[in-house]
């Protein structure tokens, strides 16, 4: 019942992402608390949702292109490593979980493709209904719509922590009882990766501002 209530939890906040709200609370920074909260960690679901929003604040889906699915990659990571946090090996648990996130973070970049081919055919046909003025017809394939966005994401990130806490133990035990002491190097990395990330954003804001500012001076 609580991977179900955990993946019904991040397959709403993922509606947020491009569906609903469009209040960002699907960020990492915002979700990762929310799940934290959920599963009795506040506080290690903010660090990892500061680690991972950093990562994937410089992947934005701009018009057709399509970017690994960082959001839903994020909220399924913060989840595991808190579920796993009992493991007595926390680097090692989080170098896995990491890993395991940029795979699904592509697996959800599949998940967004397939729902955009989907959703322009379900577009194709609300615009005939709006000829037609099918209103009735018209909010069931809005609904629909939604609905198997929604669906498909909690299979992704059901399937993903059942697996996952399935199989990931085993691994934890007997990578971290050789590497522990070394993975603890994985946060900084984290870090490391997010701020390089981030550094041609802030350089691009920069060299605006003191662009701006030289002109009126």
């Amino acid at each position: 019942m609580e991977l179900i209530f955990v993946a019904l939890m991040i397959s709403f906040l993922s509606l947020d992402i491009t569906i609903a709200f469009q209040v960002l609370i699907s960020s990492p920074i915002f979700s990762g608390p929310l799940i934290g909260w959920a599963l009795g960690d506040v506080s290690l679901g903010f660090e990892l949702g500061f680690l991972f929003q950093l990562l994937w604040l410089s992947k934005i889906p701009a018009g057709a292109y399509i970017v690994p699915e960082g959001n839903i990659a994020s909220m399924i990571a913060v989840a595991l490593v808190i579920l796993l946090k009992g493991s007595g090996f926390p680097n090692t648990t989080l170098m896995l979980v990491f890993v395991e996130a940029i795979f699904i973070s592509y697996l959800g970049a599949l998940l967004t493709l397939f729902y955009r081919k989907l959703n322009g055919k379900i577009f194709n046909r609300m615009m005939k209904e709006v000829e037609l003025i099918h209103f009735n017809i018209m909010l069931i394939l809005e609904v629909g719509s939604t609905l198997i966005y929604f669906t498909a994401v909690f299979f992704l990130t059901y399937v993903s922590l059942m697996l996952t806490l399935a199989f990931l133990p085993v691994l934890i035990q007997a990578i971290g009882s050789l590497f522990e002491n070394q993975f603890v190097i994985v946060k900084p990395v984290i870090l490391g990766i997010g701020l390089a990330s981030v550094y041609p954003i802030l350089r691009e804001v920069l060299q605006k501002v003191s662009g701006r500012s030289f002109e009126k001076s």
